[in-house]
């Protein structure tokens, strides 16, 4: 079974930022930490997740980021009912979104000190 990210209420995503990076939760159960598939690319995450689920699910999607990113520094860990992305901004620049193809909300979540301009 494919996970489509739109039509799917299995799956939803969050996320709050720093002045310097993004923390972003893919809330989906039971995925098989062995077979997961991340791959952090500058401007975009892909993700291709099973789930331990009688039958087994599969989640694939092309994650657009509204920010560059530094892949060097990112990391991701997968948890008993979510994956977590650790997303370091490569800017630091407020992100409104956490995907480019969201709507622009208006708000901004950010803990900590913003950066002095």
């Amino acid at each position: 079974m494919l996970l489509n990210t739109r039509a799917d209420p299995e799956y939803r995503h969050d996320y709050y930022q720093t002045a310097s990076s993004v923390i972003a939760s893919i809330f989906l159960k039971k995925i098989i930490k062995d077979t997961a598939k991340v791959e952090v690319k500058p401007d975009t995450v892909v993700l291709d997740l099973k789930t331990s689920d009688t039958p087994p699910k599969r989640y694939t999607a092309d994650f657009p980021l509204y920010g560059t990113i530094d892949t060097e520094k990112s990391a991701y860990k997968v948890l008993g009912t979510k994956l977590e992305l650790t997303l370091v901004k490569a800017d630091g620049a407020s992100w409104p979104v956490l995907r480019s193809d969201e709507a622009l909300t208006g708000e901004i979540l950010q803990i900590g000190k913003a950066a002095n301009a």
